[in-house]
């Protein structure tokens, strides 16, 4: 439910407060739903590369991907390794390299 709120907040404009939501929503998440983490984690990194935070957003990203490798997820690293050309503008920036770099990998 929070994290559908932040989702909300997002499309109103409102990025920090969705942010907020969206993270306290994820850590109420049980570990038995480690995928819809990794889901929330990707549209978070989606949302942080379009306000041009490339550093969060990558960071987000590779949190997701790490998930999604260790559970077995492959819609979620699909997920990941779309968002990546998005962050060929940013290299440099904090994290976003290697983040390409395990996308590359994967």
């Amino acid at each position: 439910m929070l994290v559908d709120s932040g989702q909300c907040m997002l499309d109103l404009g409102q990025p920090e407060r969705a942010h907020q939501l969206i993270d306290e929503g994820m850590a109420l998440l049980p570990g038995a739903r480690d995928k819809t983490k990794a889901v929330f984690l990707t549209y978070e990194a989606s949302s942080f590369l379009k306000a041009g935070e490339a550093d969060r957003a990558a960071a987000a990203a590779t949190q997701s991907l790490a998930l999604a490798q260790k559970i077995g997820a492959p819609r979620c690293v699909t997920l990941v390794r779309e968002l990546s050309p998005g962050f060929k503008k940013f290299t440099g920036a904090d994290g976003v390299d290697d983040l390409l770099e395990r996308v590359r990998a994967t």
